[in-house]
């Protein structure tokens, strides 16, 4: 399967990630991989995991992003701006031209959108800190994935700093604000809120006040200047 010959796929989640359900056609076949025109789910980048769901009834077992085209940010921060996305679909029957309908697993979705949120007013919150410390703010990587997620931040972060990093993501949080994604003219997706502004195109959810709970941050040193911190949230019995 010749990916540099096959168009981009729509991402259907950039337009709406509270869509569950789509149909679309069926561009390319390799054994157990399918690529579609457009496509409902996630692939694994940015931090966050990749989404879980069905084409035709079928589990796709795997998403993965190739042929991939990066865009420079003003936040000094390469994006991934468009991609083939191969789905793996284990005993599919498909053909070319076909047309498929993609289910995604709504409960594992949703849970990302809220932690991949959360993980940005953990940036946020430890930006602020950061910054009242005169220390610069930079990370080494993230991790968004079900009820938790991680940054490490380039910088030496006490124990005991993390009461007031939780005490202002859980403001966050409270205060009920929304959530905006942009996107600029060269496809670079803006997500802003507390007057920050990240470049991401995961997926989140619009409001905070759909992040219920109460809200945890932990530590762990991964050595001189760098510490990773944690964050997840307790929702309430239903």
């Amino acid at each position: 399967m010749n990916l540099s010959t096959i168009p981009f796929t729509r991402l259907l989640y950039n337009a709406d990630p509270y869509q569950r359900q789509a149909t679309s056609s069926v561009l390319a076949i390799d054994g157990d991989d399918v690529v579609l025109s457009a496509t409902l789910c996630y692939p694994e980048g940015g931090g966050q995991a990749a989404d879980k769901g069905w084409l035709n009834g079928h589990e796709i077992t795997a998403l993965r992003r190739e042929h991939v085209q990066f865009r420079q940010t003003e936040y000094d921060s390469s994006v991934a701006v468009s991609s083939v996305v191969v789905h793996t679909v284990p005993g599919h029957d498909f053909m070319v031209g076909d047309v498929v309908s993609s289910t995604l697993d709504w409960d594992w979705r949703y849970a990302n959108m809220k932690m991949h949120t959360l993980a940005h007013l953990l940036f946020i919150a430890t930006s602020e800190f950061l910054a009242g410390q005169g220390l610069p703010v930079a990370t080494k990587g993230c991790q968004i994935e079900g009820r938790s997620a991680r940054f490490d931040f380039r910088a030496d972060i006490a124990a005991e700093s993390l009461p007031g990093i939780q005490q202002r993501v859980q403001e966050l949080v409270d205060s009920g604000i929304d959530a905006h994604v942009t996107e600029t003219t060269d496809g670079i997706r803006l997500w802003q809120a507390a007057g920050f502004v990240i470049p991401c195109g995961g997926t989140h959810v619009r409001s905070m006040q759909e992040i219920d709970g109460q809200v945890t941050v932990r530590r762990r040193r991964k050595g001189s200047g760098l510490t990773r911190l944690y964050v997840s949230h307790e929702e309430p019995q239903k």
